[in-house]
């Protein structure tokens, strides 16, 4: 079985070719048209002029979670002990009333994207 960290090195190579792709030739489209017309129901691309980039930026996304840090500030009044807010996303999750949020993030509740440090700030 693969793991993360596997997971994460070819998610990054598949975005470091995206990037190759977007500089020389930023508007070359797929085109074996079996391919494209996969990707996009796979993906759920609206635009059937697919370019290379995107649809390898597409796989990465799939392939790698992505990260994001806990940038929840608890020094503000009336914030909890053990707050979340993504970096990415916007995600904040916070106590609520008889209910004490605890643990350790490691995933954001909103993207699912791998909390860098997966302690609180």
């Amino acid at each position: 079985m693969i793991t993360d960290e596997e997971r994460r090195k070819i998610a990054e190579k598949l975005r470091d070719q995206a990037e190759a792709w977007r500089c020389m030739m930023p508007d070359i489209r797929m085109s074996d048209r079996r391919l494209t017309d996969s990707i996009h129901m796979a993906f759920g691309l609206d635009d059937v002029d697919t370019t290379v980039h995107e649809a390898l930026d597409a796989l990465a996304d799939l392939i790698g979670r992505g990260e994001c840090k806990n940038v929840y500030d608890g020094s503000v009044q009336d914030s909890c002990d053990n707050g979340f807010l993504c970096s990415v996303c916007g995600c904040k999750v916070e106590d609520e009333e008889h209910y004490r949020v605890s643990g350790t993030w490691n995933y954001c509740p909103g993207c699912g994207r791998v909390v860098l440090d997966g302690t609180q700030n």
